[in-house]
């Protein structure tokens, strides 16, 4: 029995040196700030029950993933604190495209004139100005720096997830060049059919349709918690 336990402590002492040596050296400021609790804990529930890394030895090897936690938040920060110091070039056209996030897949693909973005935003900072600390004061800074001899479309850098609720303004307001990439059709924007979702129970969207059905851009719009009391007798 005393010598299981000094087995099974000293690969525990292993462990703790090896995920201790990735923690000083491998996590930046932002894992530490977004992930401080989940680091902790991570290190003493694999150091005490070290076995259970033998489920996926290469954890043994690489523990990054063990880490990451609060779903990404650490890298989605550090890629927008990239992009606010090292911008890739903006011209006077943008082109945005929805990453796929964890509700339903789209297929829109939108051209916008960057003058017309740096106008909504503006507009959105005056009603709202502690947005410049957000998405969108970083895309103003990056708009008000952009080359107009750049005639060719400019990708959205996807890490500004936040502009998703302009691209919805600027649609609707028919303001955008709108290609559904499922059709492989361009479309006028009153072509467009919304799909809004409108006081049901958990998340609500706004959606906007191509004519065949294709989703081309969902936005969450607000959250609502029902008592399923309430929600039974609605229903009935």
């Amino acid at each position: 029995m005393l010598i299981f336990l000094y087995v099974y402590c000293s690969i525990a002492l292993l462990v703790a040196l090896h995920l201790g040596w990735h923690m000083i050296f491998k996590l930046d400021r932002f894992d530490w700030h977004y992930g401080k609790g989940n680091i902790c804990g991570v290190f003493v529930f694999f150091v005490v029950l070290w076995p259970l890394m033998m489920i996926k030895p290469r954890n043994l090897i690489n523990p990054s993933k063990l880490f990451e936690g609060n779903f990404g938040l650490a890298a989605r920060m550090r890629e927008r604190s990239q992009l606010r110091e090292n911008s890739p070039p903006c011209g006077s056209v943008i082109c945005y495209r929805q990453e796929h996030g964890p509700y339903e897949e789209t297929y829109g693909e939108f051209l916008f004139s960057a003058a017309e973005v740096e106008r909504a935003l503006r507009r959105r900072l005056e009603e709202s100005p502690h947005l410049s600390n957000d998405d969108e004061g970083a895309i103003l800074n990056w708009l008000l720096r952009r080359d107009e001899a750049l005639t060719y479309p400019t990708d959205m850098p996807s890490a500004w997830s936040r502009f998703q609720y302009i691209a919805n303004d600027l649609v609707r307001a028919g303001n955008a060049k709108v290609r559904c990439l499922k059709c492989g059709t361009d479309f006028a924007n009153e072509q467009l059919v919304a799909n809004d979702d409108h006081g049901r129970p958990g998340w609500n969207f706004y959606r906007l349709a191509c004519p065949n059905g294709h989703n081309l851009l969902v936005v969450e719009k607000m959250h609502l918690l029902m008592e399923r009391s309430l929600e039974n007798w609605g229903q009935a």
